[in-house]
């Protein structure tokens, strides 16, 4: 964080007192209900599986795509079974081929063999995820279309990442209207969705040491300003979620889910955040945005679509993802892959069920649960009790308030601290050596302002 926002913290939370005035940046209600989510799951798969190796992007034919057990609801039963509550699906990946029907372009699956170009995998997708109970999300690429670029005058192969290619007017008002007429596809013919994957949107602003800006951040804002017309509640990566900075599940700690932006607007990029390093939120920011980890390796092996075997990885492994994100208080969306076949190669899915049976058999059955409000609570066990788990959840509704916290319990009659923990947040989890006691002691020591609890639970993991 800057030393600016660090001295400003370092006030608040040393004198509480006089910050009882500072207006801080609240979530909205669905963003609270989108720090609930928690656990999602990310299916990519598009023309990209059935693309030969070192092929050019987009150069892979429609007629490629031509699955022999393709079955989205396989997909959306195997994120039930880890625990998810939301499945996000590559609608259209940079490639550029799109999984609907769409009148847009030539390159979907209405000029595939599937189902005699009269397949639509979007709406058998959302169609499982409603069937299940299971909140719908789907991915764009706006940025990167390599299909629809290589029909461009001077168009050199691999150079679809190049974000000054916005700056040429003509191109720029030609792929917005294109991406605004995808998006329109997309919000209006499948219903309400929770989340759109935007993909690329500010991240790619900054990868280098200065952010780019220009027609690029132009081009998203009016993309993510067009979505929001067609559906207000539909969250967007970017203005409404913000990446936690990589793609190996670990979310930054402390975590604020506050930020202030490259350009002061709700349109761009956290002015702190930096590709593969700590991005820790600013927490009297003026944006509200959770926090959100991306991951493909931490369930297995390989990248984000299929290109051959793959392995789990350990369960120690997918563990070490959730307690790095959800228990630092971001969310976490898992990759599941579908191979050649259209589905999800069955020791994938036995993991993804195995992960979802371990959080459950972890979290599921508290030794001592409170509800109360107070930032600073003792909870007195009924005799003696032993835990190594505790989660804490902060009320969020008016912001992000606590700063630090500490745990402590009482053993033989006396007081020990076990815990010196920073932000909560939407949930933190703290784990510590096994220890046996007659009550816990939560309390909050620094807060921008007067806190509200959610919960506090107990828990031994064995």
């Amino acid at each position: 964080m800057k030393l600016i926002t660090l001295t400003l913290l370092l006030f608040i939370l040393t004198f509480p007192s006089r910050a009882q005035n500072i207006i801080l940046a609240r979530p909205s209600q669905e963003q609270l209900a989108f720090h609930d989510l928690e656990l999602g799951v990310f299916i990519h798969y598009s023309i990209d599986t059935y693309a030969e190796r070192g092929a050019p992007q987009g150069s892979t034919p429609a007629s490629a795509f031509n699955p022999t057990a393709l079955d989205p609801e396989q997909w959306v039963l195997a994120a039930k079974a880890m625990g998810a509550t939301y499945v996000v699906f590559t609608a259209r990946h940079e490639q550029g081929f799109c999984m609907w029907p769409t009148t847009t372009t030539d390159y979907s699956v209405r000029n595939s063999p599937y189902k005699k170009g009269k397949g639509d995998v979007v709406k058998e997708f959302v169609d499982a995820c409603r069937k299940h109970n299971m909140k719908v999300g789907l991915y764009t690429a706006p940025w990167i279309d390599s299909h629809w670029e290589a029909r461009k005058p001077g168009y050199k192969p691999g150079n679809t990442g190049n974000i000054e290619k916005l700056n040429d007017p003509k191109m720029y008002e030609e792929a917005l209207k294109k991406e605004k007429a995808q998006i329109h596809d997309l919000l209006t013919k499948y219903g309400p969705l929770v989340f759109v994957w935007d993909d690329h949107f500010g991240r790619s602003d900054v990868l280098d040491a200065e952010p780019h800006g220009g027609k690029f951040r132009e081009f998203y804002a009016a993309l993510t300003k067009y979505a929001h017309e067609l559906q207000p509640k539909c969250l967007l990566l970017g203005r409404d979620v913000e990446h936690v900075g990589n793609e190996n599940a670990r979310a930054s700690y402390p975590l604020w889910n506050v930020l202030n932006t490259i350009d002061g607007s709700n349109y761009s990029v956290s002015s702190t955040y930096r590709w593969d390093q700590n991005n820790y939120g600013e927490p009297t920011g003026k944006f509200y945005r959770p926090q959100l980890a991306p991951t493909t390796v931490a369930l297995s092996t390989g990248g984000w679509m299929w290109a051959g075997p793959r392995k789990p990885q350990t369960l120690e492994r997918r563990m070490q993802a959730y307690y790095e994100t959800v228990g630092r208080g971001s969310g976490i969306i898992v990759n599941l892959t579908p191979d050649r076949t259209g589905l999800i190669p069955a020791d994938l899915v036995a993991a993804a069920k195995e992960m979802g049976d371990e959080i459950k058999r972890r979290f599921s059955n508290p030794v001592v649960l409170s509800t109360a409000k107070n930032p600073s609570q003792t909870l007195k066990f009924d005799g003696v009790k032993t835990f190594n788990h505790v989660v804490t959840m902060e009320d969020l509704k008016d912001g992000q308030r606590i700063g630090k916290y500490t745990i402590e319990v009482q053993v033989d009659g006396q007081w020990k601290t076990i815990v010196h923990g920073q932000t909560v947040g939407h949930k933190r989890i703290d784990k510590f050596d096994e220890i046996t006691a007659t009550a816990l002691r939560f309390t909050v020591t620094s807060s921008l302002k007067r806190a509200e609890m959610r919960g506090i639970a107990v828990f031994n993991v064995n």
